[in-house]
């Protein structure tokens, strides 16, 4: 019979991770593709995190091909890149400010407070695309992952709520509960059946 030390050594983990701050973040625009790379604060989140996890023994370290994430990871050391985990599509919203949304899409920002599980952006994807293609990224990844190992995975705000909405057994129209702050972790076990141990750990940015 397996103790729980036993179990803990053969412990398979993902550590989600949000990328560091950019300029865009501040701003409030809508940001997908747009290939934004760190600010200073940014930079600066990025650093705590690599202390953090100084010495600490990660197998394998994988982030989107978006700038923004592949500096993030750069700080646990050499990433492979997973295209799937690129952030969502935001079509014509891309790049908007708050005001701009509401002033160019009134009907479309209260279908998108009220029901944004059913809401395609214009011109680029739904929730649930976003969904499935980290998902499916993750099961990638999850397959390379040996007993008692943990691999870090970079990534942006929407795979990341998304995917931890799924995996916390949410309906995905509650993905707002699952937002995580920039450099925030999430801690997922591969073989526990609640796989979410923790959730948003940003303790590397107090003081």
């Amino acid at each position: 019979m397996e103790t729980t030390l036993t179990a803990s050594l053969h412990a398979r983990r993902l550590l989600l991770i949000r990328h560091g701050q950019t300029a865009w973040n501040i701003e409030r625009r809508f940001l997908g593709r747009t290939d934004v790379p760190l600010d200073a604060v940014g930079l600066d989140q990025a650093a705590r995190l690599g202390r953090r996890f100084a010495g600490f023994p990660l197998a394998a370290v994988w982030a989107s091909p978006l700038a923004r994430a592949r500096q993030t990871a750069a700080v646990l050391g050499d990433a492979r890149i997973e295209p799937g985990l690129v952030e969502m599509d935001m079509g014509d919203l891309e790049g908007l400010s708050g005001t701009d949304f509401a002033a160019r899409y009134p009907e479309l920002v209260v279908q998108w407070r009220d029901e944004p599980d059913a809401v395609r952006l214009p011109g680029g994807e739904v929730l649930a695309d976003v969904q499935v293609r980290g998902l499916a990224a993750l099961a990638r990844i999850a397959a390379t992952v040996a007993p008692g190992e943990t691999v870090a995975v970079v990534t942006h705000q929407l795979i990341l709520a998304t995917v931890v909405c799924h995996s916390a057994g949410a309906p995905l129209a509650q993905f707002r509960s699952y937002m995580h702050r920039n450099t925030g972790i999430t801690t997922l076990s591969l073989d526990d059946v609640t796989p979410v141990l923790s959730f948003d750990d940003a303790a590397h940015l107090d003081g």
